[in-house]
């Protein structure tokens, strides 16, 4: 279905996050590529999160599009462990992006997606019911979400490190990082004012590296290795990439990176 576009009216701040409560304190040795610690209790992750990308999005003045996101009505269809914790990273973003535009029900909508894959991956030891709630009655509050949404970003992955879900923690960083992409790429590629936007999708060739990095550290599962293949058109299509990308190049990674989408989604 084509997307629809419709103006832009928000500038609150939340990142694209998996929406768990659990506990932990630091991180395990696979994952120690992907993290690094800042302070007690404190992660700081290197690739940027699906709230930074769509925030840039967004600060380019770019409209919201209806119907780019996955809509949260499949979630049902998503079966085995890697389609459920790459779709709990794919809803994780999209939940970025309809919250920087201040799509309420948009964004109560992608929470239940994700409690139920979360709850149904046993990620979430202990999913605060009140959550939903706090986010919802502090929508307009960016500070207070900001507060909330990434407490709930670091307790999730230290829970994921802690409790022998490394794999998970990938794949639903693959599905974020993934869903990012596309938005921002095809975002790009139909503006009328694209500049910005082009340099979003170059950008993330760094981030790119990075994932690939990490994926390639924890490929011994092969539900993980297969992360590789999976990737594989996008990494070489960011190959030649350098710093900047024209419309041509933009146009081609969106099509490629819509391809890769579409495998994890089911379209």
């Amino acid at each position: 279905m084509k997307a629809k576009r419709i103006s832009a009216n928000a500038a609150m701040l939340l990142t694209g996050v998996l929406i768990v409560t659990a506990c932990g304190n630091q991180p395990s040795k696979k994952i120690q590529l992907a993290i690094e610690q800042t302070g007690e209790n404190t992660v700081k992750y290197p690739i940027p999160t699906a709230y930074e990308v769509m925030n840039l999005i967004n600060r380019s003045g770019a409209a919201y599009i209806i119907e780019i996101t996955n809509p949260t009505g499949k979630v049902e269809s998503y079966l085995t462990e890697s389609n459920k914790a790459l779709n709990l990273g794919i809803y994780s973003a999209d939940l970025a992006y309809v919250t920087t535009y201040n799509m309420k029900q948009e964004t109560m909508d992608y929470l239940k997606a994700i409690k139920k894959l979360s709850d149904e991956l046993h990620v979430s030891a202990n999913f605060n019911a009140d959550l939903a709630y706090e986010v919802e009655r502090n929508i307009e509050n960016k500070d207070t979400l900001v507060s909330i949404i990434t407490r709930s970003f670091d307790e999730t992955y230290s829970f994921l490190e802690n409790n022998g879900k490394d794999n998970i923690s990938v794949q639903v960083l693959t599905g974020m990082w993934v869903e990012g992409l596309y938005v921002a790429a095809y975002v790009a590629t139909t503006s009328s004012n694209p500049g910005d936007l082009l340099q979003v999708v170059a950008n993330q060739k760094q981030s790119l590296e990075t994932l690939k990095g990490i994926i390639e550290k924890n490929s011994d599962a092969p539900e993980i290795a297969a992360l590789l293949t999976l990737l594989a058109p996008i990494i070489s299509e960011y190959s030649g990439v350098d710093k900047t990308i024209d419309m041509p190049k933009a146009q081609q990674i969106h099509s490629v990176v819509e391809e890769v989408r579409n495998k994890i989604i089911g379209e």
